[in-house]
């Protein structure tokens, strides 16, 4: 007669085992899911880019960029350097403690960089700020904080052009005036082809870039040291409160790098060796150009284009225009750079190839500078102000919610909080001085 086998002994033995197995497996299952270093929380991150992974190198450059490039964009991120030390450093604070501001600067800086590396210890993410954030707080605060954030570079992008042409090159080149029109609107045609170029060839550009604004640097730090020497009153503490943080803001676009940050061979490791690798570069170069701005002529330090103006006093023509034509091109990469972030944090909104958004960014860019041609001078006083606040805040947002992201994975410490609290308070200078005081570039 056939029918059900019983049940022995043996039968019991396997089916525990296969309980104990289906049981450590999902264990296995449930730590994996709880081991968040490289992931956020949830899949609602998926759309952020925040997973790191091939599809978001796919979508966005479409080949892994070298270290080297990366580390240029790093470098070219801050200010330009060139720029920083040529125009917008000299005006800072008092000239006569330009040395010191320098410095203390360069350590302010070390709060929010600080806090960008230990995020990055644990992503790496085309949403870049806004996947800190989300991975902190949650999706509605990420997409809150990256539409403040876009709104900055938005309006930045426009603005900068005006600077370039009727600031910066118009001093260089008198005249260039009845044309300065025509270069307005050639200017981001220009910067929106190089952008379409696609990512390597434009890292490679900005690469270049890089070495050769630290070249201008140093050679018109020698020229200075030679005319001036090197005055210990640099580092006297003349203005110091004000203009340490002052010049720490300067280095704020330091931050752009991180959005592609999934893109880059080494990932989270390269990321964070680059930003501090280029923070104390630019650091040293700038302190080097500030140490004899203490003995310069006041009325050169306070010159429209003060690095033009120095190197046009103390050595003629040929290195001033390299100077002033070298600090117009390095907020011209400084435009790049943005593109580059802008479109990878628009990637990670909507998952549109990058490319395409390139060219829908392209739209509103050009189209406002074209405005602008109209009023330049009210376009840039109206425009900057709004651009500055909505930085600062999206910032601010950045660093006030690490303290949590710290605690969602168990890691928090005194050391974090305070990180996050000086960052904070760097943040809040830069948001009262945008809102209350007279604003500058």
């Amino acid at each position: 007669m056939s029918g059900p086998r019983p049940r022995g002994a043996g039968d019991e033995g396997v089916a525990d085992r296969s309980r104990l197995g289906h049981h450590r497996r999902w264990e296995r299952w449930r730590r994996l899911r709880r081991l968040d270093d490289h992931r956020l929380d949830d899949d609602l991150g998926r759309s952020l880019g925040l997973d790191g992974s091939e599809l978001a190198r796919e979508a966005t450059a479409g080949s892994t960029i070298p270290p080297s490039l990366f580390l240029g964009f790093a470098v070219a991120s801050i200010g330009g350097p060139l720029a920083l030390g040529a125009i917008y450093l000299p005006g800072a604070g008092d000239h006569r403690s330009a040395g010191l501001l320098a410095l203390v600067g360069a350590a302010l800086y070390a709060l929010p960089l600080s806090v960008w590396l230990r995020y990055s210890a644990d992503i790496v993410s085309a949403g870049g700020l806004a996947a800190f954030v989300e991975a902190a707080v949650g999706r509605p605060a990420a997409l809150a904080q990256a539409a403040v954030w876009s709104f900055s570079y938005f309006l930045y992008l426009p603005y900068t052009v005006t600077d370039i042409v009727y600031e910066m090159l118009g001093d260089v080149f008198p005249g260039l005036d009845p044309w300065r029109w025509a270069v307005e609107l050639a200017l981001p045609v220009g910067i929106v082809a190089l952008a379409l170029a696609g990512t390597l060839p434009v890292l490679r550009l900005l690469l270049v870039s890089a070495v050769a604004q630290l070249a201008l640097l140093l050679a018109l730090g020698a020229v200075m040291l030679a005319h001036t020497g090197g005055p210990a009153s640099s580092f006297s503490g003349h203005g110091l409160v004000r203009g340490g943080p002052n010049v720490a803001l300067l280095f704020l676009c330091g931050s752009l790098p991180l959005f592609l940050g999934a893109e880059v061979a080494g990932g989270g490791r390269t990321v964070r060796r680059s930003l501090t690798v280029a923070g104390g570069v630019v650091a040293g170069y700038l302190v080097f150009v500030a140490w004899p701005l203490a003995d310069v002529d006041p009325m050169l330090v306070h010159a429209n284009l003060p690095g033009y103006a120095i190197a046009a006093a103390y050595t003629g023509r040929p290195l001033a225009v390299a100077v002033g034509v070298g600090a117009a091109a390095s907020v011209a990469g400084l435009i790049l750079a943005e593109y580059l972030a802008l479109s990878r944090l628009l990637w990670a909104y909507t998952g549109v190839p990058v490319r395409r958004l390139i060219a829908w960014i392209a739209v509103p860019f050009v189209a406002i500078d074209a405005l602008s041609i109209l009023d330049p001078e009210r376009f840039d006083r109206d425009v900057l102000r709004p651009s500055l606040v909505a930085l600062f805040l999206s910032q601010l947002v950045v660093f006030a919610v690490f303290p949590a992201f710290r605690a969602r994975r168990g890691r928090l410490s005194p050391l974090d909080v305070a990180l996050a609290a000086g960052a904070c308070a760097l943040m809040a200078w830069g948001l009262y001085r945008a809102v209350v005081e007279p604003v500058a570039t």
